[in-house]
């Protein structure tokens, strides 16, 4: 019988979260959810670096962008990011401390491990499709697999 209650408890609190939650969907489409950076190509060079070892991740929500090299800790960084018309621009990067507060990123030495090499930059998107997305900046060009 105790069962039968618990199983009973379980659906009427699933169906009022459910209905208490509203869906909201941010129109990024392909591009929302987590990045693995595996690969980074410097364009004047020729030079190729696999990253796919390293822990350097791009997480993408609504108009936020979340690099982390780490999954979990307090420290990250975050941008502003608009994707539209094949393009992707980054923007007002900051330090997210859950524990210390948010400091605006000054530093772009802060960025370069993810790919980033300015405080506002703009990418071309070259592909974004069966899990894998590869972005080019005047620079570089990086290869990304999503997680």
């Amino acid at each position: 019988m105790k069962r039968f209650y618990i199983s009973i408890l379980s659906a009427v609190l699933a169906s009022v979260l459910m209905a208490s939650c509203e869906l909201e969907t941010s129109g990024n489409g392909k591009l929302d959810g987590m990045w693995h950076l595996v690969g980074v190509d410097t364009l004047s060079t020729s030079g190729v670096k696999d990253t796919g070892k390293d822990k350097l991740y791009w997480m993408f929500q609504h108009d936020l962008l979340q690099l982390d090299d780490k999954i979990g800790v307090n420290k990250s960084i975050l941008l502003r990011f608009k994707h539209s018309g094949g393009k992707l621009s980054v923007h007002s990067p900051y330090e997210y401390d859950r524990l210390e507060g948010d400091e605006p990123v000054t530093d772009v030495k802060l960025l370069a491990p993810y790919g980033v090499n300015a405080l506002e930059e703009e990418f071309t998107v070259e592909g974004l499709s069966g899990g894998k997305m590869t972005l080019r900046s005047g620079d570089l060009r990086l290869r990304f697999r999503k997680i």
